[in-house]
C-alpha cells in the first residue's frame, strides 16, 4: 500500500502557519535549556553580599536568558518560517541552529569559568588570527556536550510537534511568559535604579551573563529630579555611599612559611613621582644616575597604571592594582608589611603631600599606621626630616623599612633656592594651571620640569651620603623607581591623556650590599617585582612567589615574554616592544615603541594573562 504524502495537501500558508505554532513551543522549550546552561553562569559568578543583589542575579538569569532566546528566535528562526516552504526542512534546520547556539553557550561558559570574560568580534579575531586555534583551554567536552546538545533539540523538536496543536497547556505558557517578561523588565528597571545609585552589589553584575547590557537613565532622571545627585561630582552620583562588594580575595593563597635572617636588612624604599626612564641620564640626575652605574639597574622596568597609589599598592602587594578596592574594603594587609612587624622592624614613611590626603591613601595599602607617616608640604623638608631619622642611633638597633616619597617633578614644584639650570622656564613657584598655554608654554614648562629633576637629583645625592656616612650602605638595602612617569600634556586642558609606553617606562634600580658587580638587567620588569624580592631576599619567605604574587624576584629574574597589570576595566599585556591593552567588552589597543610594527596577541597569551590576573579572586 503507497504511503500517502500529507504535506500535499498543504498550502504554503499552512506550512507557515504551523511552522510558527511549533517553532513557539520549540522556543519555550529552548528557554528552559539556555536557563540550564545559564545556572554555570550563576555558580562561577561572585556571591552577591546583599540579600537584594542575590534577588537581582535570580532575576536577571531569568530575564536575560528568555530574552536571549526569544531575540534569537525573531531574528533567525521566525524569518525561516517564510523561506522554508517546508515544515519538515524548517525543524531539521532549527534544530541543527538550536545546537549550534547551544554549544556556542557551553564555549563561551568554559571562557567565562576561566578567565570571565566572554565571546565577542574582537576574542573572536584573535583566536581565528593565530595558527592552529590554540587557546590553552579543553574543550575536548565538546565531543560528548554537542551530540548530547543535539539529541535533546531532536526531542524538543518532537515534543513541540506533538503539542503544538494542544491548547489544554495554555495556561502554563501564559504563566511563564509573563514570568520571563517581567523579569526581563524588573532586571532593567534595577539596574537603572542601581547604577543611578551607585548601587554596587548590583552594578558590578553587568558583566556576568553574555551579550548582557543593562539599561541605564542617569540623565533622564536628573532631568526630572529623580536622582539627588552632588553637584561637585563628576559622574553625578549620589551621596550615600555603598561600601559593600561581593568579590571575595584570597591573598595569600597558602600560609607563609618563613626562614628569617640573623642579620636581617634594613630597606629603604624611594620612589620620585614623575621620572621616567629617559630622563635618567648625567646631564639630568647625575646622582642617580651614578648610582645606577654601581648597582643594579633593570633597564626595562614598566609600570602597569597612570596612577601613583596604583603603583605603590603594586610595589607593597606584589598584585594588580584591580585589587585596591578589595584589599581597602576587606582590610588585607601585605605579606611584607605583615612579616615585617613579626620580624620586629621599625616601618616608617616620609612623604611629600597633603598629610589629610597622601598619608592617608598610603596607609589604606600600605598597611602602615598613619602615624608612622609623615607628610610635609615639599621634597625638601621630606629629605631633611628623612635624613635626621636615618642619622639616629635608633636605625641602629632594629631593622628598618623606611619609604620616602617625592613629588616635585609631578608637580612641578620648585623651591626659592633650587638652582636654575634650564632656561627659559616658568619663574612662578606654584603654576597656574588654567593660564597655561601649549604653544607657547610648553619648553617652558619643560625646563620647569628639568630644572625639578636637577632639584631631586641634588636631593637624593644628600641621602645617598647619609646612609654611607652613617655606616648603614654594609646592610642597608636601597631601592629607586618612580610611581608615575612624566606626561607634560597633564598640565593642559585641552591635551588628552593617551597612554604612552614611554611614560610607563620607569627607572628601577636596587643596590644590595651583598653584591659583588653591578648589573644592567634587560628582562622586563614592573613595580609588581618588589614585594617578592623584599619577600624572598630579606625577610626569607619560602614560599613560591605565586602565592602571594604576580611578579617574580628580581635576583633571579628570568627573560619573560611579557608582565600584566590591570584595574578595574582593563587588562595590561607589557611585553618588551609594546602594550597591550583590552577593556571591559575585550576590544584591544596596541601601543608601541616609535610607532614599530604591532603584533597582535594570541588567544592563549590573553587567557594565560586573564587567569594571572583573576588569580586571587575567590
Amino acid at each position: 500500500m503507497n504511503s500517502i504524502n500529507y504535506s500535499s495537501y498543504f498550502t504554503y500558508k499552512d506550512e507557515v502557519s504551523r511552522s510558527i505554532s511549533w517553532g513557539h513551543w520549540f522556543v519555550l522549550l529552548n528557554i528552559f535549556l539556555a536557563l540550564l546552561i545559564g545556572c554555570a553562569y550563576l555558580y562561577n559568578a561572585p556571591t552577591p553580599s546583599t540579600g537584594l543583589g542575590a534577588t537581582y542575579l535570580i532575576i536577571s538569569w531569568l530575564g536575560h536568558f528568555s530574552f536571549l532566546v526569544f531575540i534569537i528566535y525573531i531574528l533567525i528562526f521566525f524569518p525561516l518560517t517564510f523561506l522554508c516552504r517546508s515544515t519538515r526542512t524548517y525543524r531539521v534546520l532549527s534544530i541543527i541552529l538550536a545546537t549550534v547556539f547551544m554549544t556556542v553557550m557551553l564555549i563561551d561558559v568554559k571562557l567565562y569559568q576561566a578567565i570571565k570574560i566572554h565571546l565577542n568580534l574582537s576574542v573572536l579575531q584573535i583566536f581565528f588570527s593565530q595558527e592552529g586555534f590554540s587557546t590553552g583551554l579543553n574543550y575536548n567536552f565538546l565531543y560528548i556536550a554537542t551530540p548530547v546538545v543535539g539529541f535533546i533539540e531532536y526531542l524538543f523538536s518532537k515534543l513541540a510537534w506533538r503539542n503544538h496543536y494542544l491548547h489544554r497547556y495554555q495556561k502554563i505558557t501564559v504563566f511563564l511568559t509573563c514570568i520571563f517578561i517581567v523579569s526581563f523588565l524588573t532586571t532593567h528597571i534595577m539596574h537603572i535604579w542601581a547604577n543611578a545609585y551607585k548601587y554596587v552589589p548590583i552594578t558590578q553584575q553587568k558583566s556576568i551573563f553574555p551579550a548582557y547590557y543593562p539599561m541605564t537613565a542617569n540623565t533622564f532622571l536628573k532631568e526630572h529630579g529623580l536622582l539627588v545627585y552632588s553637584g561637585n561630582s563628576e559622574s553625578t552620583q549620589i551621596e550615600r555611599v555603598v561600601s559593600q562588594t561581593s568579590e571575595k580575595l584570597k591573598y595569600p593563597l597558602s600560609s607563609i612559611k618563613v626562614t628569617p635572617s640573623e642579620n636581617p636588612y634594613n630597606v629603604l624604599l624611594i620612589t620620585i613621582d614623575g621620572l621616567n626612564f629617559e630622563h635618567m641620564t648625567s646631564e639630568y640626575m647625575p646622582n642617580l644616575t651614578d648610582f645606577a652605574k654601581q648597582h643594579d639597574s633593570y633597564i626595562k622596568n614598566y609600570l602597569g597604571n597612570d596612577t601613583d597609589i596604583s603603583a605603590s599598592f603594586e610595589m607593597i602587594y606584589g598584585i594588580p592594582a584591580q585589587y585596591i578596592k578589595t584589599v581597602q574594603a576587606e582590610k588585607y594587609s601585605p605579606v611584607i608589611i605583615t612579616e615585617m612587624l613579626q620580624q620586629d622592624y621599625k616601618i616608617t614613611g616620609y612623604i611629600t603631600g597633603s598629610a589629610s590626603s597622601t598619608g592617608k591613601q598610603l596607609a589604606s595599602i600600605s598597611g602602615v599606621r598613619p602615624k608612622n607617616i609623615k607628610s610635609y608640604s615639599t621634597d625638601i623638608q621630606t629629605i631633611q626630616n628623612a635624613v635626621k631619622w636615618i642619622s639616629a642611633d635608633e636605625w641602629g638597633y632594629r631593622p628598618q623599612f623606611t619609604t620616602i616619597k617625592l613629588t616635585s617633578p609631578s608637580t612641578l614644584y620648585l623651591d626659592s633656592d633650587a638652582q636654575i639650570i634650564y632656561r627659559p622656564q616658568i619663574a612662578s613657584r606654584n603654576i597656574n594651571l588654567d593660564s597655561l598655554d601649549k604653544d607657547k608654554d610648553d619648553e617652558h614648562l619643560h625646563n620647569r620640569y628639568l630644572n625639578c629633576l636637577y632639584q631631586t637629583d641634588r636631593l637624593l645625592g644628600q641621602l645617598f651620603k647619609t646612609v654611607v656616612d652613617s655606616g648603614y650602605a654594609k646592610n642597608t638595602v636601597i631601592i629607586v623607581t618612580s610611581s608615575s612617569g612624566y606626561n607634560i600634556s597633564k598640565f593642559f586642558k585641552d591635551s588628552s591623556s593617551k597612554y604612552s609606553r614611554e611614560y610607563h617606562h620607569v627607572p628601577l634600580v636596587i643596590s644590595w650590599p651583598d653584591a659583588v658587580i653591578p648589573a644592567k638587567i634587560s628582562a622586563i620588569t614592573s613595580s609588581q617585582d618588589i614585594a617578592p624580592t623584599i619577600a624572598r631576599e630579606i625577610l626569607g619567605i619560602q614560599n613560591e612567589e605565586a602565592d602571594y604574587t604576580t611578579g617574580a624576584n628580581l635576583r633571579e629574574i628570568q627573560n619573560r615574554p611579557w608582565v600584566i597589570s590591570g584595574s578595574q576595566d582593563e587588562l595590561h599585556i607589557i611585553s618588551p616592544d609594546q602594550t597591550t591593552i583590552f577593556d571591559k567588552h575585550e576590544n584591544t589597543i596596541i601601543y608601541t615603541d616609535n610607532d614599530s610594527e604591532r603584533v597582535q596577541p594570541n588567544m592563549s597569551t590573553l587567557i594565560k594573562a586573564r587567569k594571572l590576573l583573576n588569580k586571587f579572586s575567590n
